[in-house]
């Protein structure tokens, strides 16, 4: 009589290195295309970000930035997380999450050179406030989900793929607590947009004018 296994997931760095190395090159290409094309956008499609990148920079400008609405700023900050993290748990990750992270590279790097190239020097200031402090810890949350999720999804997609000998995949306390850690990250990634930006921001624009 065969015995099902589950298998633990406590993910060791050998295993972690290609993973980071794959997700990073999909991260990169996303970023340089939306580089790319955020200087190549022409027609009524430019007209329309023009304007919208227009009346968010003279809200800035005229003392107008106030707190966002805590449940779209939760969204915000959490969905590419959560959709990395949702992707690392099927067999579906080992294609979804590489994809996910061109996505999320492109917008975030097409978001900052609209800036740039609407506004120049104080636009792509202002985009680094708006959109780079928040990065610095939405970024390597992302990461550090893709990573295990990758390499859980490509476990996934083994068995699914294989004899189906081992009956399933089950996180290690290890994978639990870097979840848990990038939870506590984001939440308060969500109190300084809530709290600090809108002020950063203003007291930047007064220094500026």
């Amino acid at each position: 009589m065969g015995k099902s296994s589950v298998k633990v997931l406590d993910l060791q760095l050998a295993g972690r290195v290609p993973a980071l190395a794959v997700l990073s090159v999909f991260f990169m290409v996303g970023a340089v295309v939306g580089c790319l094309l955020a200087g190549k956008v022409g027609g009524g499609g430019s007209d329309a970000l023009a304007d919208y990148l227009q009346r968010y920079f003279a809200m800035i400008q005229s003392g107008a930035v106030s707190r966002p609405d805590v449940l779209p700023l939760i969204w915000e900050t959490f969905r590419w997380p959560l959709f990395a993290a949702l992707l690392g748990l099927t067999a579906l990750g080992v294609l979804g999450l590489p994809v996910l992270f061109a996505v999320r590279g492109f917008l975030l790097c097409f978001a900052v050179s609209s800036f740039f190239r609407m506004f120049g020097g104080v636009g792509l200031l202002l985009a680094a406030l708006a959109f780079g402090i928040t990065s610095l810890i939405t970024i390597p949350v992302l990461f550090i989900l893709g990573v295990q999720g990758l390499l859980c999804a490509g476990m996934l997609a083994d068995q699914l793929l294989g004899d189906g000998s081992g009956r399933g995949v089950r996180p290690g306390r290890a994978y639990l607590l870097r979840c848990c850690a990038c939870c506590g990250a984001l939440c308060v990634c969500v109190c300084v947009e809530y709290f600090a930006l809108p002020a950063l921001l203003q007291a930047v624009v007064e220094l500026l004018a």
